[in-house]
């Protein structure tokens, strides 16, 4: 049933339509299902401001060999599962046979196909995920009361709760995230069935929690998925830097408020906002978000860029700072110097101050002055290289680094002295000075 809903209103796109019609056309039932039609229905119940874009999922009775046949550009996406995709333009629609489960150890499920789009339905983990759409009738099927639950606030699980965590842990954090996403209230047995599942979430892969906690920072308003993370113990399993964390609740509460002003479309830089809170010493920050990122294996591009913010997050540089300590800030963060910004940007709209975003705002004009004043920010920006102390006599190794580290910081203090000749001048002082001891390569005649 689809109550007071305008079906008329549903917009698939016209490749998923394309598709669904020549399977109606050879005989077959097509429906969408899954994010595409729960949000859709959200948007109708609720006049949501904001969801992401879902890609639209096809059920059909096709299997997949027919599927295949059926169409001439398909990609044999998850075969063993029933789903084919299928290729219409650019865009892969994935097409899956209905299917009912017939045995399920918490991370995977054995799989059979079925005959009737309610069965399918009736495997899924919560009831705003088991509706489904016939675009050729417009005909919704919504066995287990998802749009009812979606118009009272309510998540609820499918059937029996417990089987259904039971069946797959990453169920759990899941409802967490659609819970948080469309403001419901987790209706009281479900409640009941997480609290007992979480420590199942132990069992599953850093993958799968790993893109499940991205799910969540991209979502509009995050704080209130990752606070059911921190209510109901689930930090504890997989994310045990922040799970003590959380424990001081205030600072919790301002993290988390801090996540949500992050735009949603930075992701990464919103998981560094969050890491934020793990320590104060900013070596100890990053050695918890090294810990973090490693253990759900984000990529070494990823943890590299989300220990750099968590680092240099504090201490901070402020517009009556000096030049050379605003330049020496901008040494150290490196090209993260706007992520960074951003990140106390997010704070400042968290605790709705003006005169804070003033203050990050002046920062930001300031540091971006220096930027565009040219001033040697790495060693790569001074005048010489490491050719040109070696020409001085000092002998291959870390010694070269030593003398360009130290050059570095006086052009920083003084953007004047990066001039070739008053570099050379300077490094041969302090090669005569005994500065660097060990720069010159021994006499042989012992002189």
């Amino acid at each position: 049933m689809s109550g007071s809903l305008d079906l008329s209103r549903f917009r698939p796109p016209e490749s998923f339509l394309e598709i669904a019609e020549r399977l109606e056309t050879e005989g077959f039932e097509a429906w969408a299902v899954g994010g595409s039609i729960r949000d859709q229905c959200a948007l109708e119940i609720g006049g949501a401001a904001y969801l992401p874009a879902s890609d639209w999922d096809l059920a059909t009775n096709a299997h997949p060999e027919e599927v295949m046949h059926l169409f001439r550009r398909t990609v044999p996406v998850g075969i063993e599962h029933g789903t084919v995709g299928v290729l219409s333009g650019d865009v892969l629609v994935e097409v899956t046979t209905f299917r009912r489960d017939i045995e399920t150890d918490g991370r995977h499920a054995t799989v059979v196909f079925a005959e009737e789009i309610e069965q399918d339905l009736e495997r899924r983990d919560f009831t705003i995920n088991a509706i489904a759409w016939r675009p050729s009738t417009n005909e919704l099927r919504d066995p287990t009361g998802g749009v009812a639950d979606l118009t009272a606030g309510l998540l609820r699980a499918v059937g029996t709760a417990e089987d259904r965590f039971r069946e797959d842990y990453l169920r759990v954090l899941r409802g967490f995230r659609f819970a948080g996403r469309f403001d419901l209230e987790i209706e009281s047995e479900t409640a009941s069935a997480m609290a007992e599942a979480v420590a199942g979430l132990g069992r599953l892969s850093a993958e799968r929690i790993r893109e499940e906690l991205m799910k969540v920072l991209a979502d509009p308003v995050p704080s209130s998925a990752l606070d059911f993370y921190a209510t109901s113990g689930a930090l504890t399993h997989w994310y045990p830097e922040v799970a003590v964390a959380a424990e001081d609740r205030e600072i919790w509460l301002k993290t988390v408020a801090s996540v949500d002003e992050v735009p949603s479309h930075r992701p990464a830089l919103r998981l560094a906002r969050w890491l934020v809170q793990t320590a104060v010493e900013p070596d100890a920050r990053a050695a918890a978000a090294h810990s973090l990122t490693d253990r759900l294996r984000f990529s070494n591009a990823d943890q590299k860029r989300v220990v750099h913010l968590v680092r240099h997050y504090l201490p901070f540089v402020g517009p009556l700072d000096s030049s050379s300590q605003q330049r020496r800030w901008l040494a150290e963060v490196e090209d993260a110097w706007r992520d960074v910004i951003r990140l106390h940007i997010a704070d400042a709209r968290a605790l709705r101050s003006d005169r804070g975003a003033g203050y990050i705002a002046a920062t930001w004009r300031a540091v971006h002055e220096e930027i565009l004043s040219g001033a040697a920010l790495s060693i790569g920006d001074l005048a010489i290289d490491g050719d040109d102390v070696l020409g001085l006599g000092v002998v291959h190794g870390p010694i070269v680094g030593l003398l360009l580290e130290e050059l570095l910081e006086q052009v920083i203090e003084d953007p004047e002295a990066n001039k070739r000749d008053r570099l050379l001048e300077e490094a041969q002082r302090l090669i005569e000075l005994g500065s660097l001891a060990g720069a010159r390569p021994p006499d042989p005649s012992g002189g």
